[in-house]
């Protein structure tokens, strides 16, 4: 399977998204769901004389990677997580990332769609989040409307934006690959409304028809629907702390459409997020471990009550 948007998948991650060069090391850890990307890193790993470690994960039962991942994580210049979980704000890889490392990780997405991400234009999904991250960085308030009925306020007063380009090149970067999202944090029981999740939920999927969370001071109070016991089952199993609203996201990546991966469904140009639970990467103080993105396929964002055209970003 060593086709040409393999490779070029292989070097844009090594070139363009870490910014590697000779004797600087390599580690992809996997769910072992990988072998064609793997060989090809290898093999581009190999030509370009960066030292190449590979190691697969078992079981993936906790949120945090298994100890005998923070070592390799310790030695390693920039290292692809592609694994089942999701460990981008696990206290291992911040920690690795003070240290220097860094790191993108791709959470439960198949060998096929991550070769596509891989092989995507980053130069100018970094452009498209750096403008919407600044946009987030200088507003107060954000308002969220749809036609299903989302009518969402909260304030962002005291947070910074956050641009995720894929291009993790400097030390102690970090961000998801693929990649295409401008983030921040929500200020602390500030959001009041409706949210009407109409896209794909995490570990329920694609949605068949839409959930309705109720918010009240920051928090989840109730969610109708077909989803929702579902998805309240999902947070009780992690106590209160995981209703909180953590993150509000901008889709930016064109490559793709809602397929039910939540890493993939919230990089689609044109959707939104709401992340619940963990916002210590946002420098909240909410650890609790579990963080989920919801994704809105219709809704409108509305920065100080000016509308902004994420569709055409």
């Amino acid at each position: 399977m060593m086709t040409d948007q393999l490779n070029q998948a292989a070097r844009n991650t090594l070139t363009t998204c870490f910014n590697l060069s000779k004797n600087d090391t390599f580690l992809l850890i996997s769910d072992g769901q990988k072998p064609h990307l793997n060989q090809a890193l290898e093999s581009a790993c190999a030509d370009m004389g960066i030292r190449f470690f590979a190691h697969v994960l078992g079981q993936e039962v906790s949120y945090e990677p298994p100890e005998e991942v923070i070592p390799l994580l310790a030695k390693t210049t920039a290292a692809l997580i592609a694994t089942r979980r999701s460990y981008t704000h696990s206290d291992a890889v911040r920690t690795a990332r003070k240290n220097g490392l860094r790191v993108a990780t791709s959470p439960g997405i198949d060998e096929a769609q991550l070769i596509k991400g891989l092989a995507a234009d980053y130069q100018g999904i970094a452009a498209r989040a750096k403008f919407f991250a600044q946009k987030l960085q200088a507003a107060n308030t954000v308002r969220l409307e749809s036609p299903s009925g989302t009518n969402l306020r909260f304030s962002i007063k005291e947070q910074n934006g956050f641009a995720e380009t894929g291009l993790y090149t400097t030390p102690g970067s970090v961000g998801n690959l693929p990649a295409g999202e401008a983030s921040c944090g929500v200020d602390d029981n500030s959001a009041n409304g409706v949210l009407v999740v109409n896209g794909s939920y995490p570990a329920v999927g694609k949605l068949s028809s839409p959930a309705t969370f109720y918010i009240e001071q920051g928090s989840v109070t109730r969610i109708t629907g077909e989803h929702a016991d579902a998805i309240t089952d999902l947070l009780d199993k992690q106590g209160a702390q995981s209703r909180s609203l953590a993150e509000l996201g901008i889709g930016l990546n064109s490559s793709f459409g809602i397929s039910g991966s939540t890493l993939l469904d919230e990089k689609v140009a044109g959707t939104l997020h709401i992340g619940f639970g963990n916002d210590i990467s946002f420098g909240g103080t909410n650890s609790v471990p579990y963080h989920a993105d919801a994704v809105l396929l219709d809704a409108t964002l509305y920065l100080d009550d000016e509308a902004q055209d994420t569709t055409s970003a």
